[in-house]
């Protein structure tokens, strides 16, 4: 239930950056894969897909809301298609990856203290394979 070093830095730059929103990150791969975060602090991380990464939560159509509403403004995804694991390819895991693909910006690791290993790779998933690259889905 601990954050890594690399794990507090993007939690640390999320919150700085969209202090007002209700929740400061979405972490793709499932309660697994944002577990760290969500026991590890006192911010509104959730986990995207559930618990295994296979249910539709949070839908496309919530993300789309959030994001226009300043609700969510940051998500931490891999670098698959722009935001999905690898290893969970179709279902809504995808319909969210490629939404993220198509409306999210990523954060270079530099902006947040991170290497650029992090971004490619490393650093920073959940147990569960998880998310690598941070996402900026400000609204557009």
């Amino acid at each position: 239930g601990e954050l890594t070093a690399d794990q507090r830095k993007i939690l640390k730059y999320v919150v700085q950056q969209a202090p007002d929103a209700r929740i400061k990150l979405a972490v793709e791969g499932g309660a697994l894969s944002a577990s760290a975060f969500i026991l590890g602090t006192d911010e509104t991380v959730i986990g995207m897909g559930g618990f295994t990464n296979s249910d539709n939560a949070p839908s496309v159509a919530q993300l789309k809301e959030w994001t226009k509403n300043g609700e969510l403004r940051y998500v931490l995804g891999s670098d698959t298609d722009g935001g999905g694991r690898p290893m969970m390819s179709g279902g809504y895991a995808q319909q969210r990856s490629d939404w993220i693909a198509d409306n999210c910006t990523k954060v270079a690791a530099s902006a947040y203290g991170g290497t650029s290993s992090q971004a490619d790779g490393g650093g920073a998933s959940g147990p569960m394979g998880g998310g690598t690259v941070l996402y900026d889905c400000a609204a557009k």
